[in-house]
């Protein structure tokens, strides 16, 4: 297999520094001046955003189609698609895999993202416990308590994270 990684050295944006690309999420769109300054003199990432038309898997500069075939020869796949967010990606896999109305258990340590899919979804959820502070952990058998339960009772489980 023979991929050319000299491509992906040296990726530098061609926008000015004036432009710097935030997820306003992260702070509910609000970024103190302090924080602005800090920002633009110590930033060393790299903002795909300023080149996306729209799909992730198009963009040229940088050269992440080119970058996305080779992941895809790399791990022997077919194609590599790259989607907008972890909601976005538990989304495609509810709605690929479960029916409106389905339940998706997940554990009480799930990321907010998951109930976001299951919501947008049209499904319900079913949470198993963990064993709180300090350590949260999950215990398998408490998923198969749940899981056990639904089928008793005849719910349809669509997906268990």
């Amino acid at each position: 297999m023979e991929i050319n990684l000299d491509r992906y050295r040296n990726l530098s944006r061609h926008l000015g520094r004036e432009y710097i690309n935030l997820n306003p999420i992260q702070r509910g769109g609000v970024l103190p001046v302090e924080a602005k300054k800090a920002i633009y003199e110590f930033w060393d990432g790299y903002s795909i955003c300023d080149y996306c038309g729209g799909r992730l898997d198009e963009i040229k500069t940088p050269p992440v189609c080119e970058f996305l075939e080779d992941l895809s020869k790399f791990l022997d796949m077919d194609i590599s698609r790259p989607t907008h967010g972890a909601r976005e990606s538990k989304f495609i896999v509810m709605h690929s895999i479960c029916r409106e109305g389905d339940y998706v258990v997940l554990d009480e340590n799930a990321h907010y993202t998951s109930y976001l899919a299951i919501e947008r979804g049209k499904l319900n959820y079913a949470t198993v416990k963990n064993d709180g502070y300090p350590t949260y952990r999950i215990e398998p058998e408490k998923y198969k308590e749940v899981i056990d339960n639904f089928e008793d009772d005849g719910k349809s489980i669509g997906l268990v994270l």
